[in-house]
């Protein structure tokens, strides 16, 4: 591709781009798909006994969101505001730093990153990993234009969608930590004076911090605290008791009578939801009782012991986990694993009409049928996150690179942990994926420029 004059891609191109985005999704997903865990949300922001098993920033944006308009519409219209914003954003502050980017150059980056398979799906939910790869993509915008203005009002725009981002998912502080490094480099001035490494690295553990600490405020105001590591230990003991044939569960997790065999049959790897629901004798459902203080140490005992005492079994459990989660997903599993086409309706919580266009029908028909390719699996966007680092760490010196770096840290840092955590959802890999196409495309596709090292 030829190179094109400076003025060839104009200033209004991304918001041309992102207004015509958003206006796609809102014409395509409105008012938003909601799941059991979206549904559950609600009618907690609508008064129900709020909980913490997912964080409640969501419950208390989406009550204010409901007094001005009920429903999952405001919510979902919100965090496409940020993601079309933030990549307008970053495609407007990549056109500073390099002043020959062209217009084809400028509309595929902005294409590649919004339409790219499992961003384009996971964007019609109403979910804090939605929320959580929204926010993030703002913050990568307005650092983007910090970077390239040298305008530290950008610093400002950045902290709340940064303190939504860590405070919207449990797990987000890995996700948030690299945007902390490069919000702490640039306040310190960026390239231009060369901040100290140890001065940046103590004001993005400051910022994180603050950002944890904000966050524990906002979780502290529920009705209801769960822990969150029962699940994990039940599904754990539950792989080691079937691999050693002997039942290592705690009696108070299981029913009278719950024998291993049994155990085995509903058992799956890609989720718990199928062993909670699917024994005669039943199982502990971690989430919807409280434990006491015996139970919980009785747990931990158990399950720590059983990885001592089996820990190929245990291993052999996460490996089968970790395919479930990165790979292709199997045309057996529930499509629910991949993505929502409902409304689902939770207890009194008024129903919610679904998206009847044909655009909406045809995208859920092109979505059924990518769910079973590697399109709609996590490991190419991770595949293709690394092979764009060379390119990335060549121009670490401009925007191109630290955003891109910036990107695949993040994404990287957010994945590893899911590993021995979450089900075979796609959506937990969502931020990770979607992080790793933006970073790709922006090594590859922006033009270098002699202006980019000034950046």
């Amino acid at each position: 591709m030829s190179e094109a004059t400076p003025d060839t891609a104009p200033r209004w191109l991304p918001w041309l781009i992102a207004v015509a985005g958003f206006a796609f999704d809102i014409a395509a997903y409105w008012p938003g798909q909601m799941s059991f865990d979206s549904a559950y949300t609600w009618w907690q922001a609508r008064g129900g006994t709020t909980t913490d098993i997912a964080p409640p920033m969501l419950i208390l944006l989406w009550r204010v969101c409901d007094a001005l308009l009920e429903g999952p519409g405001l919510v979902f219209a919100l965090h496409l505001a940020l993601f079309w914003s933030g990549l307008a954003l970053f495609a407007g502050a990549l056109r500073i730093c390099a002043l020959r980017i062209s217009a084809p150059r400028t509309i595929a980056l902005m294409l590649v990153a919004g339409f790219a398979p499992v961003p384009w799906l996971l964007r019609g939910h109403v979910w804090t990993d939605v929320g959580l790869f929204c926010a993030l993509l703002f913050v990568t915008g307005a650092l983007a234009r910090a970077q390239a203005t040298r305008q530290r009002g950008w610093l400002i725009c950045a902290l709340p969608a940064l303190f939504y981002a860590a405070a919207v998912r449990h797990n987000a502080l890995p996700a948030v930590l690299p945007f902390a490094v490069w919000m702490a480099w640039l306040a310190g001035g960026g390239a231009l004076r060369k901040p100290r490494a140890w001065r940046t690295a103590l004001a993005a553990i400051a910022l994180c911090a603050v950002f944890v600490a904000g966050a524990a405020m906002v979780n502290s105001r529920v009705d209801r605290h769960v822990p969150l590591w029962p699940a994990a230990a039940e599904w754990d003991l539950a792989a080691i008791s079937i691999a050693s044939g002997e039942m290592l569960l705690p009696s108070f997790m299981i029913g009278p009578g719950l024998e291993v065999a049994e155990l085995a049959e509903a058992f799956r790897h890609w989720s718990i939801t199928p062993m909670l629901q699917n024994t005669r004798h039943g199982m502990r459902d971690p989430f919807m009782t409280d434990y006491t203080p015996e139970e919980l140490s009785t747990l931990r005992n158990a399950w720590f012991a059983a990885i001592r005492a089996h820990p190929r079994a245990w291993l052999t459990h996460h490996w089968r986990q970790a395919c479930a989660l990165f790979g292709v997903h199997d045309p057996a599993w529930p499509r629910e694993l991949i993505y929502v086409d409902d409304e689902f309706q939770y207890r009194d919580n008024p129903p919610v009409a679904r998206n009847p266009s044909a655009l909406h029908k045809a995208l859920m028909r092109g979505a059924a049928k990518l769910s079973t390719t590697p399109l709609l699996a996590g490991w190419p966007y991770f595949v293709i996150g690394l092979l764009a680092v060379p390119a990335a760490w060549r121009r670490r010196r401009g925007l191109a690179g630290t955003g891109a770096l910036a990107l695949l840290a993040s994404a990287f840092l957010y994945a590893i942990p899911l590993v021995l955590l979450v089900p075979a959802e796609l959506r937990y890999l969502g931020w990770s994926c979607f992080a790793s196409v933006l970073a790709a495309a922006t090594a590859w596709l922006a033009p270098y420029s002699i202006r980019e090292a000034d950046c």
